[in-house]
């Protein structure tokens, strides 16, 4: 610990002088003084003081204004100096003596009175005689009595807190002369003032008498002194200013004049004063009173981050790592920026190069004598070209991405990306003949002539490519005839059949189903396609005759989405859900680019993202170009959205607890943490695009809006389409720019739904007014009961700043973070309980007679709304969830008002 934490706080000079200033103005809370009485006459049965002479003072008992008789003492008779001296007083805590008394004076013939003298003895022992000193006080009254001694309670005259001066012995006696004809002295009371206990700007000070002198005090339960506190209380028994300061000691802020613990997620540093903060990204605290927060794992700070800045890691690998050759002994090497930076803006990059062994191992280092340009490490480009390499060799290159953080973890494995170079030129053959016993000596046949049959193949080519370029004009315009022809011929209007052949002509109702069904449909429907990609379709493509569409189930802005039967290639029928595209196919280039993003999507394999099962193509009046149909699992639990709402609705009679909620942010976390790293945006992410399968287990779906990015790390709009406003990331809403980062923001308020128990963002707030909203720095509020931490997490995907929102990897681990914080909820009775609350939503839909599937259960996976909301919007056409649901009574289920 530094020599700052050891003695004084390091708190800033100015934060200081500012304090000081403050309470030296006299900010303080001014409590009233307290009064602490020494002596009381009235209370006394006998005051017995000594007069001196003797018998010049007396003591009577009388009734002045008093409820009883008290103890009065007159001095009348010769016109001399007396005095009568009382007892010694213990002064206790006074410092400063105060008197209240009351005496009255009788008339001189002279018309001139004498004065009343107060004495004050300050003795550390009692005063036997009384001693000629200073006198303190001269009392006068201004109305004296006659001598015909009338009553004297109404010639008294009262003064109050009449100042005697300081003590600073152990006691005090007083005492009373009077040289006049006559004077009666009653209700003397003395006392002393007193600054009671307080405790203001982290400084206590314990009470205190008038007058006191400057006093010391100390610092509160938590709070450490920057400079000793003093305070005086003054004559009147009011503290004066402070001088000093306390603060909270680190991982403290300040409540109500105390020195609070920060809670367990915060911390405060000790140089800082101020409230407690949340901790940054990717860190945390070990308990209450923390100075610091301690990064999680995986996670590092710098030692010269400062302590708001988030915990950071290494990056992920770089992407798209790509080897070609320059020539025969020059290889480029290009690569892509990592998706994922670990957090931090820098990023260098290193490269390492290993060719085949000829020993037993399989790699060694390539060695000096491979030339890297500009260099092989501290790389901030994205390109390195390699010199010297021989073509007779295979080469393995390796390049790691690297930031600050990689000089503490070292090395990771998970921020290397390979590429595998074979050997692309193979040595000539040169055939030895062996000299015979007629040869006088070797004859060495020399290898074919290379060089001669190279040209000969090239100029083959450069013909070919020639003849093809002027066959191509005279093949594109005989196509185009025909298919002409052929569009006119088929544009017909199709009527509804059954389930097995779905479509046909109305003039040929007893024919045999359309072309499109049968197993050349999908290829004729493909014309112009690309071989390579059809090959690579192939796996994906189903025949339209596999598939048999039931009912609808829901429809959206992007198509609607169908009960199905897919019949597999072994002859097993399985249950799915057929989606339809009717937004993005624009033209015949936009089927292609959906179709490679098919051939993408077929080779996901993660437990939270939805299986692609096969891609089909219809025919549809209403568009010159196939209806691409897309085949996914059926999930009898529906879409996570319907699930929530139904569940605040009462339509499942349960309540979801906190654990599985966050359990189903980490598994949407989770798979689109894959899809990222696959080099996917979702570009729709939000809650009704996520399934809830069999297990409760979330299932990243819908990528009717995906897009792969390659070379770039953003993909920008170009088509003027349908897209999702109130769940677009202000970049894309501005400048119609995706990246995966817009997917995070997508995330944040797919938690937000979550969480709210799927209401709609934005209530009330129309798509038009919404990015100048963002602009202006509005978030979505919290919901009901939101935890605080995960608001947080929620407020951190809504950076205005794109790098400056997390990775889905990251998200992951936070959300797992704070589900650790909570009691742990078996997943097993988690699932029952659930599946109980969903078996009872099926009764009472069966009771009602609700539609259901083949099981029985309520069919809550496409409904536009839940059933409650949706009948009372039946009767009353009005909007249902601030415009989720608007139902119209003529027309079919609408598009929900979801920010489309």
């Amino acid at each position: 610990m530094s020599a700052c934490h050891t003695t004084l706080w390091c708190v800033r000079p100015t934060l200081i002088l500012l304090w000081i200033w403050m309470w030296e103005a006299g900010c303080d809370i001014q409590y009233q003084a307290e009064e602490v009485e020494i002596f009381h006459s009235d209370k006394q049965t006998r005051l017995e003081w000594k007069s001196e002479p003797a018998s010049e003072w007396s003591e009577v008992l009388l009734t002045v204004g008093t409820p009883r008789s008290v103890p009065v003492l007159q001095a009348c008779g010769r016109r001399r100096t007396r005095t009568i001296l009382s007892h010694w007083m213990e002064r206790k805590d006074a410092h400063h003596l105060l008197m209240d008394v009351s005496f009255a004076q009788e008339e001189e013939s002279s018309g001139q009175l004498g004065p009343l003298q107060v004495h004050l003895l300050d003795s550390n022992t009692p005063i036997a005689t009384f001693q000629n000193t200073m006198t303190v006080l001269d009392l006068q009254t201004s109305k004296p009595f006659p001598s015909t001694f009338p009553p004297i309670a109404n010639y008294l005259n009262r003064s109050r807190a009449l100042s005697l001066g300081s003590v600073s012995s152990r006691g005090f006696q007083l005492a009373l002369s009077y040289s006049g004809t006559c004077v009666l002295v009653t209700s003397i009371r003395l006392y002393y003032r007193r600054c009671p206990d307080t405790v203001a700007h982290l400084a206590a000070f314990k009470g205190t008498g008038a007058a006191s002198g400057p006093l010391m005090g100390s610092c509160v339960k938590g709070a450490v002194a920057v400079f000793p506190p003093v305070r005086e209380c003054d004559v009147e028994g009011l503290w004066g200013p402070l001088h000093g300061v306390c603060a909270c000691e680190a991982g403290h802020q300040v409540k109500d004049d105390t020195c609070q613990a920060c809670w367990t997620g915060f911390y405060k540093p000790a140089n800082e004063s101020g409230e407690c903060r949340a901790c940054p990204l990717n860190s945390r605290t070990r308990g209450e009173g923390s100075e610091s927060c301690d990064c999680m794992q995986g996670f590092s700070r710098l030692p010269t981050d400062p302590d708001e800045f988030g915990c950071t890691k290494p990056p992920s690998a770089p992407v798209n790592l790509t080897a070609y050759h320059h020539n025969d002994s020059v290889l480029m090497v290009t690569w892509d920026p990592p998706h994922d930076r670990g957090g931090r803006q820098e990023v260098t990059y290193c490269i390492k190069c290993e060719r085949e062994a000829d020993s037993g191992r399989r790699w060694e280092a390539c060695g000096d004598e491979v030339v890297f340009l500009p260099d092989s490490a501290g790389l901030t480009n994205t390109s390195v070209s390699i010199t010297e390499l021989k073509p007779q060799h295979d080469y393995r290159l390796s390049v790691q991405a690297r930031n600050d953080i990689s000089t503490l973890r070292g090395a990771q494995p998970s921020s290397t990306t390979t590429v595998t170079v074979h050997r692309w030129k193979v040595p000539p053959v040169v055939i030895a003949v062996t000299p015979t016993l007629n040869v006088s000596e070797q004859q060495i046949m020399p290898a074919p002539p290379q060089s001669r049959l190279s040209i000969w193949l090239t100029i083959g080519v450069l013909f070919g490519v020639l003849l093809l370029i002027a066959l191509i004009p005279i093949v594109v315009c005989v196509l185009r005839n025909n298919y002409t022809k052929l569009r006119s011929e088929q544009e017909v209007e199709l009527l509804p059949m059954n389930a097995e052949f779905p479509y046909r002509h109305p003039q040929e109702v007893e024919a045999t189903p359309q072309i499109s069904n049968t197993a050349e449909g999908v290829v004729q429907l493909l014309e112009g396609l690309s071989g390579r990609l059809l090959d690579s379709l192939k796996e994906v493509l189903v025949e339209r005759n596999k598939l048999t569409l039931g009912k609808e189930l829901g429809k959206g802005e992007f198509g609607s989405v169908y009960e199905g039967v897919f019949t597999q290639d072994e002859g097993v029928d399985i249950k799915v859900a057929v989606k339809t595209m009717r937004v993005g196919i624009h033209s015949q280039e936009d089927l292609h680019e959906f179709l490679r993003e098919a051939e993408i999507m077929k080779n996901f394999n993660h437990e939270n993202v939805v299986r692609l099962l096969g891609v089909s193509l219809q025919r549809d009046q209403d568009s010159p170009l196939p209806i691409p149909l897309v085949i996914l699992p059926y999930m009898k639990h529906g879409d996570l959205r319907h699930f929530l709402i139904a569940t605040r609705y009462g339509d499942i009679p349960m309540s979801v607890p906190h654990q599985s909620l966050l359990r189903f942010m980490i598994d949407i976390a989770e798979g689109m943490d894959y899809l990222s790293t696959q080099g996917f945006l979702h570009r729709d992410l939000a809650a009704r695009n996520c399934m809830l399968s069999d297990d409760l287990r979330v299932c990243v779906a819908d990528f009717g809006l995906s897009k792969k990015i390659n070379s770039s790390n953003y993909y920008r709009q170009k088509v003027v389409t349908r897209v999702p406003i109130k769940w677009m990331a202000i970049e894309s809403l501005s400048e119609s720019v995706y990246t995966t980062k817009g997917d995070v923001w997508s995330f944040g308020v797919t938690m937000w739904e979550i969480v709210s128990r799927g209401r709609t963002p934005y209530p009330g707030v129309h798509n038009h007014e919404l990015l100048e909203l963002l602009l202006s720095g509005h978030r979505l509020k919290p919901p009901e009961d939101c935890d605080p931490g995960l608001y947080e997490v929620m407020q951190s995907c809504w950076d205005q700043e794109p790098s400056c929102r997390p990775s889905f990897g990251e998200l992951g681990e936070m959300l797992t973070g704070l589900l650790s914080q909570l009691p742990e909820l078996e997943a097993s009775q988690e699932a029952n309980y659930i599946n109980h609350g969903l078996e009872v939503a099926a009764a009472v839909a069966a009771s009602q007679n609700l539609q259901t599937d083949s099981g029985g259960r309520w069919e809550n996976v496409y409904l536009p709304s839940p059933v409650g909301a949706a009948a009372a919007a039946r009767d009353e056409n009005v909007e249902v969830e601030d415009g989720y649901l608007k139902y119209i009574a003529a027309a079919s289920a609408d598009k929900g008002a979801d920010g489309y």
